[in-house]
């Protein structure tokens, strides 16, 4: 392991990054890197408990996440499920060089320019249609959905973000909207303390409808599909792909499908544009 902290420090100096990415269970590596930051960020993903005693810095962050790296090569799925989560999440943007660093039972190192990452076209294509910063704040209450579930068991959710009006005259309610008469500002999504609130208006059966600011409107909503509808989604995906991909036909809004099984989608234009495995 001393021999990878000397390899890894040399090539931070070398790569000259802005953002650094962990990926490890080694504490010594933790500790070393986190004390060797200067002007860079780092995001460590682990599975650890939280390791804020000895990491407080204010550019180290902790990413406690669900899975162990994966044996071999398998870890490098992974490793791409973290590089598109944390630009999803905002946690690395465009203009940043990323150093990403694993350490498993192999041990690399890669680095890479996001601009030439595909996942940044994302932000692109829903810009014009929501808030980025609302984008981030969804999807990160998505992988919250994820690794929590409900009451410690595994759930799913669908958000359907923006034009609102169109979505609401295109879905119907499955129980009384539990968000009538509520204050809009009352409970944006941008504010992390409303993400338990929302996330447990999220999964209701149906859909959390939001404004193009994050604001939600509605929940327990379904879809309304007309007969021609030919579905665009890949065999195997059930009822809230199809409605996401149905909704996005009909309207112009943007909709996150987060799977049970850890996967999040987001579809546009009836297409899924996007999709990662919460690691």
């Amino acid at each position: 392991m001393t021999e990878f902290i000397e390899t890894v420090l040399k090539a931070k100096k070398e790569i000259a990054p802005s953002k650094i990415l962990l990926f490890t269970e080694s504490e010594k590596l933790m500790e070393s890197l986190s004390d060797h930051i200067d002007d860079e960020f780092m995001t460590i993903f682990t599975r650890r408990p939280s390791l804020s005693s000895f990491l407080g810095k204010h550019n180290v962050k902790i990413r406690k996440i669900k899975n162990a790296p994966e044996v071999g090569l398998d870890v490098l799925g992974q490793a791409k499920d973290l590089v598109l989560s944390s630009a999803a999440e905002g946690l690395i943007d465009r203009e940043d060089r990323v150093m990403l660093v694993i350490s498993s039972d192999i041990q690399t190192i890669l680095s890479f320019e996001m601009e030439d990452i595909g996942v940044m076209n994302l932000k692109d294509e829903v810009e014009d249609r929501i808030d980025l910063e609302f984008l981030e704040t969804a999807f990160n209450l998505g992988t919250k959905i994820v690794r929590e579930g409900k009451e410690g068991l595994p759930a799913g959710a669908l958000l359907i973000m923006g034009d609102m009006n169109k979505v609401l005259n295109n879905t119907t309610e499955s129980v009384r909207n539990p968000l009538e008469g509520c204050a809009e500002e009352d409970l944006n999504i941008k504010e992390e303390e409303n993400w338990n609130t929302i996330k447990e208006f999220s999964m209701l059966d149906g859909a959390l409808i939001l404004d193009k600011f994050g604001n939600p409107v509605a929940a327990g909503r379904y879809v309304m599909f007309e007969d021609d509808f030919q579905p665009t989604i890949e065999e195997g995906l059930g009822g809230r792909h199809l409605a996401a991909s149905y909704i996005t036909h009909r309207t112009d809004a943007i909709a996150m499908v987060v799977s049970s099984e850890g996967t999040i989608r987001i579809y546009k234009d009836s297409e899924k544009i996007y999709e990662v495995d919460i690691v």
